[in-house]
């Protein structure tokens, strides 16, 4: 989850990629999974939409793959490209908007994970960047996404996680966490937060992210999206990063995982 560029966990990169450093190898083999099976043959750019702490992004470009990765954090951009910059690999970053999406290039594939397309407010900031990534891909490329979705109706909007990782001195525990009074079920969109327990060297502190705006998207609205954009068809939707495994009720969890493909003439 990406909380807003203002968020106190945003200036902390080295919190915030201890803290989401799980599951990374599990997600990249998925990517690349996708890429062998319905993607441009032998495509080896990527485009990271929301990089975070780039552990995607850093990841593929250690196996091989030339990696642009973009966020709106200042912060979290130094910090991969120091990263990037330590250890030799092919990944450049800058700084971007997930609505207006200034980058340029051509991709093979591009994805926006950690629940970062929750940031798109309104049916039209969806649709337009739907055909902005779309003219950013190579005939045939990918685009894929992961976002919240509810266990429950009851629910909505109103579900807590946590984790913690462990590196050294030093122990990240990461709460996110909803305010289910903000719901507004017009513009289906609700406040949720992102807050750090971090202790380091035997000290504690607490980073809060502060509340979020975002939006409540469903699969089979994300089918009609996808569709009204002309820019994609949706190749597949899944609960976990298993490309054999489809998304079904039995196996909805906190994540949906969807892989699009530009269409001709998109």
């Amino acid at each position: 989850m990406h909380p807003s560029p203002n968020s106190e966990v945003y200036r902390f990169p080295e919190y915030y990629a201890l803290g989401y450093r799980w599951n990374t190898e599990a997600e990249c083999d998925f990517l690349e999974a996708c890429l062998r099976a319905h993607g441009p043959k032998g495509g080896r750019r990527v485009l990271d939409i929301g990089c975070g702490s780039g552990r995607h992004l850093l990841t593929l470009a250690k196996r091989g793959y030339e990696g642009t990765g973009v966020d709106r954090s200042p912060e979290m951009i130094e910090f991969v490209r120091q990263q990037a910059r330590r250890e030799s690999l092919a990944a450049t970053v800058a700084v971007d908007d997930l609505v207006r999406l200034r980058i340029r290039g051509t991709y093979d594939l591009a994805f926006c994970l950690m629940d970062t397309f929750r940031f798109l407010l309104t049916t039209d900031n969806i649709l337009a960047h739907l055909r902005t990534v779309a003219g950013l891909l190579a005939p045939g490329g990918l685009y894929v996404t992961d976002f919240w979705v509810p266990r429950q109706w009851n629910t909505m909007g109103d579900e807590l996680y946590q984790w913690e990782q462990t590196e050294g001195e030093t122990t990240v525990r990461v709460f996110y966490l909803q305010h289910p009074e903000s719901v507004d079920p017009i513009a289906q969109t609700f406040e949720d937060e992102l807050v750090f327990e971090v202790e380091r060297n035997g000290e504690r502190q607490t980073i809060r992210g502060g509340r979020t705006l975002t939006r409540l998207i469903m699969p089979q609205e994300f089918q009609a999206l996808v569709a009204g954009s002309g820019a994609f068809e949706l190749l597949s939707m899944h609960g976990t990063f298993e490309l054999e495994k489809p998304l079904d009720a039995g196996s909805l969890s906190w994540r949906m995982i969807s892989v699009l493909r530009k269409q001709v003439g998109g």
